[in-house]
C-alpha cells in the first residue's frame, strides 16, 4: 500500500468503520497500486488508489450505508458498477 496511507488512516477523518471496511474491499477485491481509481471514484485526482477507496467508503458511510453483515457485499457491487459503467463508456 501506498506510503501515504498511513497518514490518511491515522487521520481522524475516516471512521473505524471506513477504515474496517475500505481495507476488507481492498482484500477482496485485490485493487492494485495506482491512480486510476482516483477519477473513477470522483474523489481527488491526487489520491493513489488504495487511498481513493479510504475517501470513497467513508463517503458510502456518510451517505447512509449501513454497517451490518452485507456492507461489504454492497460496497463490493457498487464499485463493481462504477468499474462496469466506466468499461462500458470507454468501448
Amino acid at each position: 500500500m501506498n506510503n501515504n496511507l498511513s497518514r490518511l488512516n491515522s487521520c481522524t477523518w475516516f471512521s473505524n468503520n471506513a477504515k474496517s471496511l475500505a481495507y476488507q474491499l481492498l482484500s477482496s477485491l485485490q485493487i492494485q497500486q495506482g491512480t486510476q481509481l482516483a477519477s473513477l471514484l470522483s474523489v481527488d485526482s491526487i489520491l493513489h488508489n488504495d487511498e481513493a477507496v479510504y475517501v470513497w467508503v467513508q463517503r458510502q458511510l456518510d451517505d447512509g450505508l449501513i454497517v451490518d453483515d452485507h456492507a461489504l457485499s454492497t460496497l463490493e457491487t457498487a464499485f463493481i458498477e462504477l468499474v462496469t459503467a466506466h468499461t462500458d463508456q470507454a468501448a
